[in-house]
């Protein structure tokens, strides 16, 4: 999925890791995803600048917000259920990865493999994403093929965004976090497709 991100779009994760980690966050949440959108060149910051929110309002509500939210999910079952459901939005099927797995190497090939934070899957050690914030590139991909492009830009992250505070209203990125900021998801969202439409003129 990642080689279909555009530079400006991996940008974006780039400025969101780098405000995650100056605010000493473990992990790189849906606001500091919007803080990279708002940080960076493209479609998705000119709306967001339309809107009036800019790099510095986001900053402003992450120190209002603190630091990581306590409800935000950790491991466990919640955090296992949001990670395959981006999965799935995907077209990725966890259960067919694990029984291909299982044919190949012996059943409970996975249980033998630790998954340590700086286990396999993290070897080098980069700061994770959060659910949300994995829905939402999840989503990213979603807006992408809708709209029939071949690319994940900053605006298909920014739709992507707008959906997860959608579909999760009680996490820490949701409705009350746009609202305090300004922005209408339905405007914003009109917006990204009339600055689509003016590029492609």
């Amino acid at each position: 999925m990642f080689e279909r991100f555009t530079d400006k779009a991996r940008k974006v994760v780039f400025l969101a890791k780098g405000k995650a980690t100056e605010r000493g966050d473990d992990q790189i949440r849906p606001v500091h995803m919007l803080y990279g959108l708002a940080a960076a060149d493209g479609v998705a910051a000119r709306v967001l600048v339309a809107v009036g929110v800019d790099a510095a309002a986001v900053d402003r509500e992450l120190g209002r917000a603190g630091g990581a939210p306590s409800g935000t999910a950790g491991p466990g079952a919640a955090a296992a259920s949001a990670d395959a459901e981006a999965l799935a939005a995907i077209g990725i099927d966890l259960d067919e990865i694990k029984r291909r797995i299982e044919d190949s190497f012996g059943p409970g090939a996975l249980e033998r493999v630790p998954l340590t934070p700086r286990g396999p899957l993290n070897w080098t050690g980069r700061l994770p994403l959060a659910e949300g914030s994995k829905l939402t590139l999840a989503l990213a991909l979603k807006e992408a093929r809708a709209l029939h492009h071949a690319y994940i830009g900053t605006e298909h992250v920014l739709l992507g965004l707008l959906r997860v505070a959608e579909r999760q209203p009680n996490a820490d990125f949701a409705a009350v976090t746009l609202r305090d900021l300004g922005l209408d998801p339905a405007r914003v969202r009109m917006l990204v497709l009339d600055e689509l439409r003016q590029l492609q003129t």
